[in-house]
């Protein structure tokens, strides 16, 4: 059994409801197509380990189970996953892909006259505040005529103990920051910048803000900036095609990730295309009891030491885009 579904910890009772449900849903399926007794009763006491897990106090986006009769675990992701239930003889790993493959690193700043606080949310924890060397005052204390000079200053020092303590994780400057000020100390930040890093605006007092508040602020401009990336990525492999080195039909890229050919897959990772495929020759069979072939190629494609991009069909512009997969090859394929 495979269970994708929201939990937030907002909506925590709705949460353990759809995960029930999901689990109920699953073994009247395995009923209807014969199931015995003693596998019903397995899979009551994987609901019941579910129910009892920790992952429910420390809930983030969504949750994704998986589950036999004689084992199950259960993930705790900061990705805005679609809920999804599938019973069958594999997992169906689509939209953990999107979790593993995706983004989800990034820093946040909350900044007031009266204080600053850094802080760090990753794929595997929440928005925390983290330790900087400050360095000097912490608030502005000056007379009011003074002030403007006085942000100033303040808002220089914020910037450059920032930039130092962001680049010690991240000299590349890929995670973006998130900036939480009210002017004039917001334009004045921004105007400084911390070197090339992205800075991404959001609104709140800073001084109120909880570390739910400011995790979900994160998540929430992590996906609209991942979903950029991803039409940029395309937009990019639509320079190949000229060379025959992009693949748009799924029979194609198939062979092509099983051969090793497939340098970046982009793919929709909610659409389920079910069948098998042939792990040698890269043949895909199309059948109702199948797996998710999107998934599977995918993970083909990381086996082979290529990149993938799992996306919504929103998220990309491009023309070349099918709404389905589109793939950078290494080299072109043989006919």
């Amino acid at each position: 059994m495979t269970v994708y579904a929201p939990a937030t910890a907002a909506e925590f009772e709705l949460a353990r409801t759809t995960v029930k449900s999901s689990f109920d849903e699953a073994i009247r399926i395995l009923r209807e197509n014969g199931a015995n007794h003693a596998l019903e009763t397995a899979f009551h006491e994987r609901i019941a380990q579910v129910m009892a897990d920790e992952c429910w106090h420390k809930l983030s986006r969504s949750l994704a189970i998986f589950a036999t009769p004689e084992t199950v675990e259960v993930f705790v992701l900061p990705n805005n996953l679609e809920s999804q239930l599938q019973v069958g003889k594999y997992f169906d790993l689509g939209q953990f892909v999107r979790a593993v493959a995706t983004p989800q690193d990034a820093y946040a700043l909350t900044l007031s006259g009266n204080q600053w606080n850094l802080w760090r949310a990753s794929a595997s924890a929440r928005a925390h505040e983290f330790e900087a060397d400050k360095e000097g005052h912490d608030s502005v204390t000056h007379r009011e005529e003074d002030m403007p000079d006085v942000l100033d200053e303040y808002a220089k020092h914020v910037a450059v103990i920032t930039e130092r303590e962001l680049n010690r994780e991240d000299p590349s400057g890929q995670r973006p920051l998130f900036l939480f000020a009210a002017d004039p100390l917001e334009g004045i930040f921004r105007q400084i910048g911390v070197g090339p890093r992205e800075i991404v605006r959001n609104v709140g007092s800073p001084d109120e803000l909880k570390p739910d508040e400011v995790d979900a602020a994160i998540r929430g401009g992590l996906d609209q900036i991942n979903a950029e990336r991803a039409s940029t990525t395309v937009n990019i492999l639509a320079d190949g095609v000229s060379k025959g080195l992009v693949a748009t039909d799924i029979v194609d890229i198939a062979r092509a990730a099983v051969g090793g050919a497939v340098d970046t897959l982009v793919y929709e990772f909610t659409v389920d295309i079910l069948g098998r495929l042939d792990n040698e020759t890269g043949a895909i069979t199309y059948l109702d009891d199948g797996y998710d072939l999107l998934s599977r190629i995918a993970i083909v494609v990381l086996q082979n030491g290529g990149t993938v991009v799992p996306v919504r069909d929103a998220d990309v512009t491009s023309d070349i885009w099918n709404g389905i997969a589109v793939a950078r090859l290494r080299y072109p394929l043989a006919q």
